[in-house]
């Protein structure tokens, strides 16, 4: 940790002008993901998609978000971010617009797939410039918080949207949004030509006797980047693994629940009300945290997690898609906050961070695809919950490596001395 962070600032309306925007693109960019099981039964109830071409459609969405994210992250260092966002942001929007008059199978994936790619590199964007904000993770706390919120509003709208007017209204209304949203551009920074030149910290720990500037020689002999590199990429492939659970268990979320014999109803009040379980969730994060240490409330989260997929997967009944729906509300957000504060440990630096989208979008789309497929051969909604289980298995036991060698995320939080 440089030796001049400064602290950050114990409530949020202090944080910013600059953080705020970078907060509010980041939120707006991730809207159709936020209402993805709404946007595939749209597919199906409006445009007579089956359940596994919804799931495609939805794929090439996602694949979209990474081809964005990662172009944004190989050209961090060369872009204009207020000309570049506004761009992006304009490219998803005309292509959200576009979906209602041109919604054939091949059309609309072609503008699918552009408003994921618009959305991906705002995304990244925002995460790229909020984690050389000088407290990202307190930062990505705020963002995590108020997604929880907007994903409440967005569950209640969608439907509402769906029903008047189908899901060229749901795009439509996406389309505004990102448009709304270009006028936080002008906020942004031209450029940072500071980040663009700091390495990775972990080309500075492999020269021996060169520590990076302002990093005192204790907090380098703690920080293990230099024996272990391969740490933020296993961070990474652990990100994407917990988000091919997500992608193959939120697309088909309400479809499950109406399978289950729920009323469309109740499963769209459910959704609603679980939404406040991650608000909760991001709420004690910081505490848990300090009481157990981020490394086990990582892995506790993820260990129940997937324990009640697996279950529930084993067991599919009403009851336990209400119990699997909760427990998915409450770990989701909380499991972010620690995956971040786990990646601001094993790279300071934050270049990590930058790759989340890719990560995220990589296994959003792998996830409804292989969805899908599990349910165009007819093995129905328990494979896919059997899927979504071992996934979540697998990203634990991936963190289970990270955090056998490397520090404790909290004791990076914050540098040496700082006052409490």
């Amino acid at each position: 940790m440089h030796s001049g962070l400064v602290r950050a600032p114990k409530t949020f309306y202090r944080l910013p002008a600059l953080v705020w925007a970078q907060i509010a693109l980041a939120i707006g960019s991730v809207a159709p993901i936020l209402g993805m099981p709404i946007i595939v039964g749209a597919l199906q109830d409006g445009w007579s998609y089956s359940g596994a071409y919804a799931g495609y459609v939805t794929s090439v969405d996602l694949a979209g978000l990474l081809v964005g994210s990662t172009a944004t992250s190989l050209l961090a260092h060369r872009l204009d971010w207020r000309w570049y966002v506004a761009g992006t942001l304009t490219l998803s929007a005309v292509c959200n617009l576009l979906c209602g008059p041109f919604h054939g199978i091949v059309l609309l994936c072609v503008f699918r797939f552009g408003a994921g790619l618009g959305s991906g590199a705002t995304y990244a964007s925002s995460l790229t410039l909020l984690s050389r904000y000088s407290e990202p993770v307190r930062a990505f706390s705020c963002l995590i918080l108020l997604q929880v919120l907007v994903n409440a509003l967005v569950l209640l709208v969608f439907p509402l949207l769906n029903e008047a007017g189908g899901p060229s209204a749901i795009f439509d209304a996406i389309a505004g949004l990102l448009f709304a949203s270009v006028i936080v551009a002008p906020l942004l920074p031209h450029r940072d030509l500071k980040a663009s030149l700091l390495p990775p910290p972990w080309a500075v720990l492999s020269v021996p006797g060169l520590p990076p500037s302002g990093v005192p020689p204790t907090d380098l002999r703690r920080m293990r980047l230099g024996r272990v590199p391969l740490l933020p990429a296993l961070c990474i492939m652990a990100v994407a693994l917990f988000y091919v659970t997500i992608g193959s268990y939120w697309a088909y979320a309400e479809r499950m629940g109406i399978e289950f014999g729920i009323s469309i109803e109740h499963v769209h009040w459910l959704l609603t009300a679980g939404v406040f379980l991650s608000a909760l969730a991001c709420m004690s994060a910081r505490v848990v945290g300090h009481r157990f240490g981020q490394s086990r409330a990582l892995l506790a989260a993820l260990a129940l997690l997937a324990a009640t997929l697996l279950v529930h997967g084993l067991f599919p009944t009403v009851a336990m898609f209400v119990v699997n729906l909760a427990v998915l509300q409450l770990c989701w957000n909380f499991i972010d906050i620690f995956q971040l504060g786990t990646l601001a440990a094993v790279d300071p630096s934050g270049r990590a961070a930058a790759l989340v989208p890719a990560a995220q979008g990589a296994a959003l789309a792998a996830g409804p695809a292989a969805a899908g497929f599990l349910l165009s051969i007819g093995k129905g909604y328990s494979a896919v919950l059997l899927l979504a289980g071992s996934t979540t298995a697998l990203a634990a036991a991936t963190y289970a490596i990270v955090h056998r060698y490397s520090i404790e995320p909290v004791a990076v939080l914050e540098p040496a001395g700082a006052p409490n």
